[in-house]
């Protein structure tokens, strides 16, 4: 009989599961997708590279909506078993409560280690490849971003004038450059060919000039400096958000589990801080412990949130409210970790140990038919609203006057 119990069970949760995160993962990318399709259309980014953004982005959604579809999962399942009776029914056959755990933990130890890999693995690896191309495309909107015979302001501390663009190679010919970077000492550059030239890999972009003069006025009117050079670098700061990238280091974000530790390391040695690579550290493991927390919750809410008039929805209203207070939660801990009120390790911790215990609260109450009260108050509120809004008269239509 608990075979077939819990089949079913693992059933509903499944279908739960897949529900949730589907429509979790599409509302996080719904914006995304906005932003993506501007590039498309404005941009002129391509279809292919549109949809790897999207495929880069889905590992960091996918770590925070498992944890979330697993809540909703748990919660709707035994929501749906409470308001069907088929909790007082298997109760009387026998089977207590905790004896109906087991599927839960299941499914909920299953999502804690598909998050914990994408954390730990894929998260990494599709932080770096996203920041890449988005690089990428920066670097490549600069080539074909310049027109001729155009003061261009697309780079950050330059004014740029081409008077020739050759097609499909982009070389250019004829650049004038105004450099202002340094409001000490205004540099002038003019060369007759110039060149973009981008490196992924390094996060660099470098125009390459050849044949010119730099032009430089000093702090005082009277100086005056000329350089000629066959070949010049200048390296190029983009307006894209990408600046702080165009470094040989590694994002925390985008480093697994070894380099953050390396990291940390090398900081240590020179005694600058390492806070925040030890909260991506504790980040990895603390979200995805989340999935077992919210399976232990899940159970209790399910079954003592089901009002006379409030129907299935009420779970769905439930799951928010908790995922909403344990996101607020989280952030909470994390700013008070990082302005050091609080230990790293509570801050990132507490909100897991916090719901954790709560559930298991929630449980034993289940277990026992003991009633919350704050969760009969609840429920109460929550009826009565929505019989004030059941009863409320409906507008009637103003019949012309004869």
């Amino acid at each position: 009989m608990k075979i077939t119990l819990y089949r079913y069970l693992m059933k509903e949760l499944l279908t739960s599961l897949l529900l949730g995160l589907a429509g979790f993962t599409f509302i996080l990318l719904t914006g995304r997708i906005l932003q993506l399709t501007e590039l498309f259309v404005n941009k002129g980014i391509s279809l292919v590279c549109i949809l790897s953004l999207l495929y880069y982005l889905l590992p960091s959604f996918l770590v925070l909506t498992i944890p979330m579809a697993t809540l909703l999962s748990v919660l709707l399942t035994f929501n749906r078993l409470s308001g069907d009776n088929e909790i007082t029914a298997i109760k009387a056959s026998g089977v207590s409560l905790y004896q109906l755990t087991p599927p839960v933990l299941v499914l909920s130890l299953l999502t804690f280690m598909a998050t914990t890999a994408l954390s730990l693995y894929a998260l990494p690896k599709a932080n770096h490849a996203s920041r890449s191309l988005l690089f990428e495309l920066a670097s490549t909107k600069a080539h074909a971003g310049v027109r001729e015979r155009v003061f261009n302001d697309d780079f950050e501390g330059l004014v740029l004038y081409v008077e020739r663009v050759i097609p499909k190679t982009f070389q250019w010919e004829n650049v004038f450059i105004s450099d202002s970077r340094n409001a000490l000492e205004v540099h002038t550059i003019i060369a007759r060919e110039g060149m973009i030239r981008s490196d992924p890999q390094e996060l660099t972009v470098t125009l390459q000039l050849k044949s010119g003069a730099i032009h430089k006025l000093g702090k005082q009117p009277e100086v005056y400096q000329k350089v000629d050079f066959n070949t010049y670098n200048l390296r190029l700061n983009l307006k894209t958000g990408l600046k702080e990238k165009q470094n040989n280091e590694k994002h925390p974000a985008d480093m697994s589990l070894r380099e953050l530790s390396e990291a940390i390391q090398a900081l240590r040695s020179k005694k600058a801080d390492s806070k925040f690579q030890w909260i991506k550290i504790h980040e990895k493991f603390s979200i995805p412990f989340a999935c077992l927390v919210f399976g232990v919750i899940g159970i209790p809410l399910g079954i003592q949130s089901h009002g006379r008039r409030s129907g299935k929805s009420i779970g769905f209203a439930w799951s928010i409210g908790v995922l909403l207070i344990y996101y607020l939660m989280t952030n909470g801990g994390i700013s008070l970790a990082e302005r050091g009120v609080i230990l790293l390790e509570a801050g990132m911790w507490f909100p897991n140990a916090i719901f954790l215990c709560c559930g298991l609260y929630l449980l034993i109450k289940a277990a026992n038919e003991s009633p919350v009260l704050l969760m009969v108050w609840l429920n109460k509120g929550i009826d009565r609203l929505r019989k004030s809004w059941s009863d409320s008269p409906e507008p009637q239509e103003r019949r012309p006057a004869e």
